[in-house]
């Protein structure tokens, strides 16, 4: 193919405008955006010639593009190769290879066995067909991972007199779904309800969890297998670019993919990449339910001061109206019955307790009095009733505090948060100063092996013994308070019912893996059919609602006012009844002596 041909061949195929054309053998780097690479090459240069090799398209309106002329000699091999471990067979670039008409695909796939031409890839083959002059075949290559022979497709084809055809072909990343069982390395972690491993040597050796759902359903629809390694979540190292756990082992190429419950921070998205979040967390503090703080005007809390006030008034109002109007009905000859006031005082007392009383009066007025004191009674009776009820249904005791600046506070507190996740780095790596990076230093760090445990269970054994507080995810928490930790040792764990981050979790990734968006479009349609929401609901069926909390139950001294009304009563009854037995003694003996004298001067 000539020059001239291939100009034309490229008119056809490309749209776009040539920025520059740079022969091979002048090529020591090239442009991506705003930096330039250098890609030595090692062995002779290339004889001089006229023919181009490689054609490098700048400025694409969304990828660089790059056109290869491919030749004999092995310059535009050589140069695929050396390139590719910048990564530029990614999503991000296009390469079309142009292939001479002795040279074949076959040639082109050996040559480049070990180029990283992987899923997300876009290089397109394009050579003559045979037979044919004038018509050329498009196809395209990729590799479903580093070892893995290449995959081949025909896309296309290009003529003369038809120009370019597409073929009726799927999207991009569901024509190349099938991964051919080839083999991922998984750095994992135990921990409920996201994952478990069985504990033998299987390939596949996931058990159950949330993670683990949404992870084999990606391995139902792409067709790979896997080893899972258990491990830890990864913090931030001191020299601020390495990392431990799954993070550091996606760092140095020991495994390829994270299948965790990982946060997605940025922090971490500078070193690894992540997929789509297939859940969202919420963060909240967790602590001992404190005990009901004791009162003893418990009972008086249904009424206010004035209310209390207005109470005996009204009674006494009553009592003295009622004595009034008998008294006058008794003088004009209205009524027999005498009645004293504190006859109408206890009266009205009963009225307003809702208690049957022993007097009737007779005049129409006193009724209407007594019918307006056992009215009221009524209505004051009912009110308190309700509102004690309210009250002793809806108390709750009073948290010692609800955020890291009230526990700051509270010296004699510990503070734990589990060791190597996002959460210990959220509050290390807080603003200085902050009541979270001051949290960190001043209440973790003073207990730092009791502070940092490295797995939920233990963190909660610590808050059931009380003055410790553990800062967790949400989802982790209400999955071990319903379905793991006894319903009477759940009770006594609460929440201050404040979020303090909500991130996404998700896959984690190596930086630039080919995987990244292969993930993500099978999660994307897993999401749309909402096949996520239904694991969900497997593992979190009451995932939107917290704990129920138990109704507050009297104890003794909440009512204890009352045993001391109860016992002030006896105390009075009983003086009452001495006094009432002395004089009634003395009155009798007077009625005895009176009545002897009387018989003496009858006879």
């Amino acid at each position: 193919m000539t020059t001239v041909e291939t100009q034309k061949v490229l008119a056809g195929l490309i749209g776009s405008l040539a920025s520059s054309m740079v022969s091979l053998r002048h090529l020591h780097s090239f442009k991506v955006g705003d930096s330039r690479i250098e890609v030595p090459l090692n062995g002779s240069s290339p004889q001089p010639s006229d023919k181009r090799v490689v054609l490098n398209l700048l400025n694409a309106i969304y990828q660089t593009q790059f056109l290869v002329l491919w030749d004999k000699e092995g310059h535009a091999a050589e140069f695929m190769n050396k390139v590719s471990k910048y990564r530029l067979f990614s999503s991000q670039q296009e390469w079309l290879i142009i292939l001479p008409r002795n040279v074949t695909l076959e040639h082109v796939t050996r040559q480049l066995s070990q180029a990283r031409i992987y899923v997300n890839s876009e290089v397109i083959v394009c050579s003559y067909r045979e037979k044919s002059n004038e018509s050329f075949d498009l196809r395209e290559i990729w590799k479903v991972g580093k070892g893995a022979p290449f995959q081949i497709r025909p896309i296309g084809s290009w003529s003369w007199e038809t120009g370019l055809q597409y073929l009726p072909i799927l999207e991009k990343y569901e024509r190349r779904k099938d991964l051919q069982g080839f083999h991922l390395r998984v750095a994992t972690i135990i921990t409920m309800p996201y994952e478990s491993i069985t504990q033998n040597e299987t390939r596949q050796n996931f058990r159950e969890g949330y993670v683990v759902d949404v992870w084999h359903t990606l391995q139902e629809q792409l067709n790979f297998t896997y080893t899972a390694t258990d491990t830890l979540f990864g913090s931030l190292q001191s020299d601020g670019v390495t990392w431990n756990g799954m993070v550091g082992m996606l760092q140095t190429d020991d495994a390829d993919v994270a299948v965790a419950p990982l946060s997605i921070t940025q922090i971490r998205a500078v070193s690894i990449d992540f997929t789509i979040p297939i859940q969202i967390v919420s963060t909240r503090i967790y602590l001992r339910r404190p005990v009901l703080e004791s009162t003893w005007t418990l009972y008086s809390q249904p009424f206010s001061r004035n209310l209390w006030l207005c109470v005996p008034s009204t009674l006494l109002a009553c009592a003295a109206t009622l004595w009034i109007l008998c008294k006058i009905s008794y003088m004009v000859g209205c009524d027999d019955y005498k009645v004293s006031f504190g006859d109408t005082v206890w009266s009205m007392f009963s009225a307003h307790v809702q208690q049957a009383g022993d007097m009737e009066p007779d005049p129409v007025s006193g009724k209407i009095v007594y019918f307006a004191g056992y009215w009221t009674g009524m209505i004051l009776l009912t009110c308190y009733s309700a509102i004690l009820v309210s009250i002793l249904t809806t108390r709750q005791p009073q948290l010692p505090f609800s955020d890291f600046t009230g526990l700051l506070k509270r010296p004699d507190w510990n503070l734990g948060v589990r060791t190597n996740t996002a959460l210990s780095d959220s509050l290390a790596l807080a603003p200085k100063n902050s009541p979270e990076r001051l949290s960190w230093e001043k209440v973790v760090g003073k207990d730092p092996i009791r502070n940092l445990p490295y797995n939920n269970m233990d963190a909660l054994d610590y808050v059931l013994k009380g003055k410790y507080a553990f800062f967790a995810n949400k989802e982790y928490i209400i999955y071990l308070l319903q379905n793991v930790l006894p319903v009477e040792k759940s009770m006594e764990i609460v929440d201050t019912k404040k979020d303090f981050l909500q991130r996404g979790i998700g896959f984690g990734l190596q930086k630039g893996s080919p995987y990244t968006k292969l993930f993500n479009h099978v999660l994307t349609k897993m999401t749309q059919k909402g096949h996520l929401n239904r694991l969900k609901r497997k593992w979190w069926p009451n995932i939107a609602s917290d704990p129920e909390e138990p109704y507050p139950i009297p104890g003794f001294n909440e009512v204890f006012t009352l045993f001391i009304i109860w016992g002030s009563g006896m105390i009075l009854s009983m003086v009452c009844y001495l006094g009432e037995s002395f004089f009634g003694r003395g009155n009798k003996m007077s009625s005895d002596l009176v009545e002897d004298i009387w018989s003496s001067n009858v006879k």
